[in-house]
């Protein structure tokens, strides 16, 4: 699946006139006038723009008219490329475009690419905590990693630099940190997470192609006729795909389950313990042939790793970052870094939820939640 380059610098403040350099590979030429842009990022580094061609019978290059009356143009955010891998980003979307888990991208330029719209209502924080939608997240996740087959790291250390991979994707930020960080400190951080999850465990965990970024913008829910019981699971897909990498099944969980509290943080949406127990099972039982030993309590000692994972990309931004977006990402940092150093704080010496008593920090009494 090969997908074309245009030669351009798209103009997020103008994007009617930058796409039109780019429709006619997506549809017929001579439409201009039928395109609608319509902007659905908001506060985000990225901008993502839904466009729609209003022309019932047009056949857009290799695809009906009804599979293509909408595109999604995605552009790169300011500084992002410090961050995200590009030509990794294609690479990936293109493996799971061939293995049915995603839409196809269909042309690249200098400062974005366009893929394939799937229709649907954008997940909120709030629809995350439906038992629908949640249910609907898990089996789709599972879909994703019984789809593409689990590598098994020979040891720990071809775990750790495997790439894509979570740990070696840490490293790399880590390594771009701005200097005015603590990095000593944060180095330190990275080799307690690693000897304690990784290196200190006989068997490396298997390794699943993740969605490594599972929070609401990324998550589509899809009506589908007859399907009304609050009890059934919902149609979900998954877009974006520039954190896609390689990781264990519990870091995937523990990461989404980090997500429900949004970008303000607000830890009172964190799922409960009884949420996440019913999530893994959902989560099992929608493909008996994935691996299994995947548990709840393996899950919960993951937590402590995406608050260092989007503190570090967090720390990266806020210096790279133009102030296109008002967004305070030194604020984010320091919230999702203090996440991590709670969780050490309250399982340093072994100490598990049922022995670490009333005094909890937030984060950590609310995953404590029964």
């Amino acid at each position: 699946m090969e997908v074309p380059f245009v030669d351009h610098l798209f103009d997020r403040s103008d994007p009617r006139t930058s796409f039109r350099v780019i429709a006619p590979y997506l549809f017929p030429v001579g439409h201009e006038a039928d395109f609608v842009v319509t902007e659905l990022s908001k506060g985000t580094p990225n901008a993502l723009f839904k466009v729609s061609c209003r022309v019932p019978d047009a056949t857009a290059i290799g695809s009906t008219a009804s599979d293509r009356s909408h595109v999604l143009v995605k552009i790169y955010g300011d500084g992002t490329d410090i961050t995200i891998d590009r030509n990794k980003e294609l690479t990936m979307h293109r493996l799971l475009a061939q293995k049915g888990l995603s839409s196809s991208p269909l042309v690249r330029f200098a400062n974005g690419h366009a893929y394939e719209f799937i229709a649907g209502t954008p997940c909120s924080d709030q629809d995350m905590a439906r038992e629908r939608v949640w249910r609907g997240v898990a089996r789709e996740l599972a879909r994703w990693h019984a789809t593409i087959t689990p590598i098994q790291p020979g040891d720990a250390h071809e775990s750790f630099a495997r790439e894509p991979g979570v740990w070696s994707t840490a490293k790399k930020w880590l390594d771009a940190v701005p200097k005015n960080a603590d990095t000593d400190k944060l180095h330190k951080d990275l080799n307690y997470l690693a000897e304690k999850l990784l290196f200190s465990r006989s068997t490396p965990d298997p390794l699943v192609l993740g969605h490594g970024d599972l929070l609401s913008g990324n998550i589509i829910i899809i009506e589908e006729e007859g399907q009304v019981s609050d009890d059934e699971a919902a149609t979900v897909r998954f877009i974006d795909y520039e954190h896609v990498t390689y990781c264990p099944r519990a870091f995937e969980l523990a990461n989404h389950f980090s997500e429900w509290a949004g970008f303000e943080c607000d830890y009172s949406r964190v799922p409960t313990r009884t949420t996440r127990r019913g999530f893994i099972r959902a989560y099992l039982e929608a493909y008996p042939s994935l691996l299994p030993g995947l548990w709840l309590r393996t899950v919960d000692t993951f937590r402590g790793i995406p608050g260092f994972y989007w503190g570090l990309c967090a720390l990266i931004q806020a210096e790279a970052s133009t102030g296109t977006i008002d967004f305070d990402y030194s604020g984010y940092a320091e919230k999702r870094l203090a996440e991590y150093q709670a969780w050490r704080r309250a399982t340093e010496g072994g100490a598990t939820f049922e022995g670490m008593g009333r005094d909890l920090p937030l984060r950590e009494k609310a995953w404590a939640t029964p």
